[in-house]
């Protein structure tokens, strides 16, 4: 949540016409409050003299992290920050990629944000540019020759090995069914059409804007209704990502399961 300082000042009568001139002026062709104390949109880089003269370990051990939640985020961060190291070889496998990079404004959303990391300051990480980031789905560990194996049946070799998955919905798999992008279709699972779960790595390309399910749900002719089951915070934002899509409220169903409702 993005918050003022929280500091008194004093401000001389000069100091306040300055200030009411410097608001009526034009900075970078729009007004400017010199007393906004909102954090800038942009990153500041800087280089010191001790910085170029310090010498770096270079670390090319090959550190895989699977999932692209908080845990391993922080975990990536963590180590890019040390200043006296430099790690050449870490590998990112994530579902999806990353979600920040899938949507332009933050009511767009279809996912509560995460409690320790906002849009902005992921942005703010550059991960794209500085660790490789792989947009796919694992499906087994090889341990003895420390390996991975992908959905396509390819691997990634590593020297560590850090699963950061997270928590994740499990009401469709608890039923037998599977989300639409679950590839390839595990063994004990069927997909039904129209049924999605909200760890869905693809949620976002299947309910994108002009795409197949959002045309059918906002055809005017062929009215087509919207079911959510739940009672989470990820429940009530996907209804705010269907309504900026252009879903009208009368469309939208919740239906919320009991405190002690299990599947």
């Amino acid at each position: 949540m993005d918050r003022k300082w929280d500091h008194e000042r004093f401000v001389s009568e000069d100091t306040q016409k300055k200030q009411q001139e410097d608001i009526k002026n034009q900075v970078d062709g729009a007004p400017r409050d010199p007393l906004d104390e909102t954090e800038a949109e942009f990153s500041l880089c800087f280089t010191t003299r001790r910085m170029l003269s310090e010498p770096k370990i270079i670390k090319n051990s090959r550190i895989v992290v699977v999932g692209a939640s908080d845990t391993s985020i922080s975990f990536i961060e963590a180590l890019l920050s040390i200043s006296y190291l430099h790690f050449t070889n870490i590998i990112l496998i994530a579902p999806g990629g990353l979600p920040h990079n899938h949507f332009e404004d933050k009511c767009e959303n279809l996912k509560a944000y995460s409690t320790s990391y906002t849009k902005r300051e992921l942005k703010k990480l550059m991960l794209e540019s500085r660790v490789r980031v792989i947009n796919a789905r694992m499906v087994d560990i090889d341990r003895s020759d420390k390996n991975i194996v992908l959905y396509d049946d390819s691997v990634v070799p590593y020297d560590t090995l850090v699963l950061g998955m997270g928590i994740q919905d499990k009401t469709l798999t608890s039923l037998g069914y599977c989300s639409r992008g679950i590839a390839p279709l595990p063994p004990n699972l069927k997909r039904a059409d129209g049924i999605l779960s909200i760890d869905d790595p693809y949620l976002y390309q299947h309910l994108r804007k002009d795409g197949t399910l959002i045309n059918v749900l906002t055809d005017k002719k062929r009215v087509k209704n919207c079911v959510l089951y739940g009672r989470s915070l990820h429940t009530y934002c996907c209804i705010q990502g269907l309504l900026q899509r252009g879903v009208k409220p009368e469309q939208i169903i919740l239906a919320i399961p009991d405190t002690e409702c299990h599947v």
